[in-house]
């Protein structure tokens, strides 16, 4: 039955992707109605296989694989780039300086002291895990070769550089997830080339991968514009020491993509900013804008959003739980809600809705899974979509990109996502949310 399923899934994706605007495709890995196997498991997962996706469009480079990505954990990705390396072709890495370690040197780099959500150490876990496949607490150079996609690289002397190139402790955060194949195609992505990013946490049988999309698009004037800033990134030019670009708009077979990359100069008003774009693309929304966002902090995006849902506009947002009812979280805005940080502050700009916007809060997913998404759906035929959140950091601090992409059936496929997502959302403020409001408030008063 699986070559059955197998071949269902498959004959679903073309469908989905052949109309129109073949050169741009889009995948989903917690899609509903396809499965694939995952690689690393042989366990059954449901959606789309990014990694194959990526791997896909790999396999067709002649000349040049070029990717920019936060982390890069996936073996058969970097033995495919060591394959095509040997090929001769120009195949050059750039990363987060966080993540550009194998896996020993990755435990020398560990903190004394994690941050409080523990990521660092949980991600070093993941790792161990998915290296060390006898289980026996010994991570071997041969399982290295075979589970270690950093190692693999390096090994094969394959370029690579992170955001300490230019002799720094390192940028904000180097957060692209893109690659450029021979200065035609690009792969865009909001997930990290990571298994718990794209396939779940390895040997977790609840978990599915964090909820991601990824976009491939075959145009060669969207492919010189991240070429172009590959290259500056390659220049060991990152965050605020890259040039200012604004955005830039190409065709591509008929629909139109606009693209920007972060960070905006604080000297850059910020209308002409990646966040910018995002809010002048709201406020192109006649009849709805639903999105689901891994991190909401943007107060200009919020009262932009507010305006529209003054106009009648259906607004409806899901942000991952773990950060949606933060005090920085502006789904307290569209809530109706304001929580004060530890010292009892209240940011200014702060403006809770009134009244609250009912269809804002978190979607359920497995165990361990995050809502990794970074898109918007205006009026179910224009996308925001990239790696970057919507948040002041990735505005002004951080290397990310955005595009938006104004197409029906792209659209709807994103729209689609958003109507999965809300089959198990949960609308309005937790009640265990609603006492922390209350009982800061208290403490606050006391002082």
């Amino acid at each position: 039955m699986n070559w059955l399923r197998a071949t269902y899934s498959l004959a679903l994706i073309i469908a989905l992707n052949s109309t129109a605007y073949a050169s741009i495709k889009t995948y989903f890995n917690l899609r509903e109605g396809v499965s694939y196997v995952d690689p690393y498991t042989g366990t059954e997962r449901p959606g789309d296989d990014l990694e194959n996706v990526v791997l896909q469009e790999i396999k067709l480079a002649k000349k040049s694989v070029l990717i920019a990505v936060q982390e890069l954990r996936l073996p058969l990705v970097a033995k495919l780039l060591v394959e095509k390396h040997k090929q001769g072709l120009d195949v050059r890495v750039v990363l987060e300086a966080k993540y550009n370690h194998n896996v020993l040197a990755y435990k020398e780099e560990l903190p004394a002291e994690d941050d409080h959500e523990g990521v660092v150490a949980t991600k070093y876990r993941h790792l161990v895990a998915l290296i060390d496949q006898n289980d026996d607490k010994r991570i071997t150079r041969q399982e290295m070769l075979e589970r270690d996609a950093i190692f693999i690289l390096n090994q094969a002397r394959i370029p690579i550089i992170d955001d300490t190139e230019d002799g720094t402790s390192g940028s904000a955060l180097m957060h692209h997830k893109f690659v450029v194949i021979d200065g035609k195609s690009v792969v865009l992505s909001s997930a990290n080339f990571t298994p718990n990013c794209i396939h779940g946490d390895y040997r977790s049988e609840k978990s599915l991968g964090n909820a991601n999309a990824l976009v491939t698009v075959k145009s060669t004037a969207l492919a010189k514009i991240f070429t172009e800033e590959f290259e500056i990134l390659w220049s060991a030019k990152f965050g605020k020491d890259k040039p200012f670009r604004g955005a830039r708009t190409v065709t591509v077979a008929g629909k139109k993509i606009t693209v920007q990359f972060s960070p905006s100069p604080r000297q850059v008003d910020s209308k002409l900013t990646t966040n910018g774009l995002i809010g002048k693309t709201i406020e192109s929304a006649k009849n709805s804008i639903h999105s689901a966002l891994f991190v909401f902090a943007s107060q200009s995006i919020a009262d932009k959003m507010y305006a529209a849902h003054k106009k009648r506009v259906d607004v409806s947002m899901l942000v991952e739980r773990r950060f949606a009812y933060r005090f920085y979280s502006d789904m307290l805005d569209l809530l109706g809600y304001q929580l004060m940080d530890h010292r009892c502050v209240i940011p200014a700009t702060n403006m809770p809705w009134r009244p609250r916007l009912k269809r804002a809060g978190h979607t359920e997913l497995a165990p361990l899974d995050f809502l990794h998404h970074k898109f918007g759906v205006i009026d179910s035929k224009r996308v925001i979509f990239g790696s970057h959140n919507w948040t002041e950091a990735a505005d002004r601090s951080n290397d990310e990109f955005i595009v938006v992409i104004d197409d029906v059936a792209v659209g709807q496929q994103f729209q689609n996502e958003y109507d999965r997502l809300t089959k198990k959302a949960q609308w309005g403020l937790p009640a265990t949310v609603e006492e922390q409001i209350r009982q800061r408030e208290e403490r606050c008063q006391a002082l």
